[in-house]
């Protein structure tokens, strides 16, 4: 992505540490390698070796594993020194061959990151920055919070909200917040933001690769608010390539990477949605005023109760709210059995700035009732306090009279 050099994930506790470099490489590409390494700003501790390598020299814990590998003569698999200590290294495959199958064959060894000879300092530098970042910053034990939202009513506006809600963290809190577009038919998490994304899910799609938190951060695209999005694949066909299994392995890098992952799960519910919802802090359900918005969401919590998913309750929410509708609130909780969660205003006018402009909320109508109800749902589903608005000397006087006048009763 083009913003690479951006750090996502939470900041490492101590200072800079350097990283342990393993380099096999032959005489002929070696002195230019470590050339390369030498010159990064990166802090490194490098070692020649080779597969004969000495046994503690293999067993010592290790950051980076460098191989030149050709299709020629390679290795079965790519060595991984340091996994009798516990630690698997990050290996980056070095390769003259630029053909798909040639980088094909380097993944499937065990590479988890390709880079070509000569080597280009800059990708090094933003590899090496990425495995840095990585090695330091997870912290045992922390998880970041899933949110899932869906409708099986097409037009509910899921995606708008997913979107709509990230941002309204990235505007509001410091919070690092990641968007899943698991809505492979139609995809439109990235139309929503605006964005143009040169990768998606289907590069983290290869069931037989390693997957790690550098690999998952290549496949994001950064907004200019600071939002990631991990988007739908580009052709609908492709999405049969990611299999469930491996959407649940991503949303855990994920949740290990940043502080809130949303996901639209879209209208289309699949081994792909139970996943993320079998995984997710909360799931929210999307209807309008409609009876067809209604129907579908009796439909959805009928199913959603035979999933025997205990530990979670769908919240529902109503986009589009008018107050004098004749689907009022109170027939849709009543139909429901169950509160809303959230109403969020219908408003044509800053929604056709958006359009218009192609800039968010926040950017063209920063203080409508919109922008303040995305706000608090967002925090809402994130267990976050709302802050109190402070009060005017207007109010503050009035409720200093109205006191006065029940204190003298």
């Amino acid at each position: 992505m083009a913003q690479d050099a951006d750090i996502l994930l939470h900041e490492p506790a101590g200072g800079p540490r350097k990283l342990r470099v393993l380099l096999f490489a032959d005489p002929d590409n070696g002195a230019q390698i470590r050339a390369a390494l030498e010159a990064t700003e990166e802090p490194l501790d490098i070692h020649d070796a080779d597969i004969a390598a000495r046994p503690e020299q293999m067993r010592e814990p290790t950051d980076v594993v460098m191989f030149v590998f050709t299709s020629e003569r390679h290795p079965a698999r790519i060595p991984a020194p340091g996994a009798e200590s516990g630690k698997t290294p990050v290996r980056i495959a070095l390769m003259k061959e630029r053909a798909p199958q040639a980088v094909r064959a380097a993944l499937r060894a065990g590479a988890d990151e390709v880079l070509f000879l000569p080597v280009d300092q800059g990708e090094l530098a933003r590899a090496l920055l990425k495995i840095s970042e990585v090695s330091a910053a997870p912290q045992p034990g922390t998880r970041g919070r899933l949110i899932s939202m869906v409708s099986v009513t097409g037009g509910a506006g899921v995606t708008t909200i997913a979107a709509n809600c990230a941002l309204a963290l990235a505007h509001s809190t410091e919070k690092k917040v990641a968007l899943v577009d698991l809505d492979f038919q139609s995809g439109d998490l990235d139309a929503a933001l605006n964005l143009e994304p040169e990768h998606s899910i289907i590069n983290l799609a290869e069931a037989k690769i390693r997957l790690n938190s550098v690999q998952v951060e290549s496949a994001l695209t950064r907004h200019p608010s600071g939002i990631y999005l991990l988007a739908a694949p580009r052709r609908i066909e492709e999405s049969e390539q990611v299999p469930s299994s491996r959407v649940t392995d991503i949303l855990s890098m994920l949740l290990e990477m940043v502080d809130v992952v949303i996901v639209d799960v879209g209208r289309h519910i699949n081994d792909s949605s139970v996943a993320a919802w079998e995984n997710s802090d909360e799931i929210v359900y999307v209807i309008d005023q409609s009876i067809g918005a209604i129907r579908g969401a009796w439909r959805f919590l009928d199913l959603f109760g035979r999933l025997n998913l205990s530990n979670i309750a769908p919240r529902i929410v109503l986009n589009r709210w008018i107050a004098h509708h004749p689907i009022s609130d109170k027939h849709i909780t009543n139909t429901l059995g169950r509160p809303l969660a959230a109403r969020l205003p219908r408003d044509d006018d800053s929604i056709r700035l958006v359009v218009t402009r192609g800039e968010d909320l926040w950017k063209v109508a920063p203080r409508s009732a919109l922008v303040r109800g995305y706000e608090a749902l967002a925090n809402e589903l994130c267990g976050l306090a709302q802050k109190k608005p402070k009060a005017s000397l207007f109010n503050k006087f009035f409720s200093f009279s109205r006191n006065g006048k029940n204190s003298r009763r």
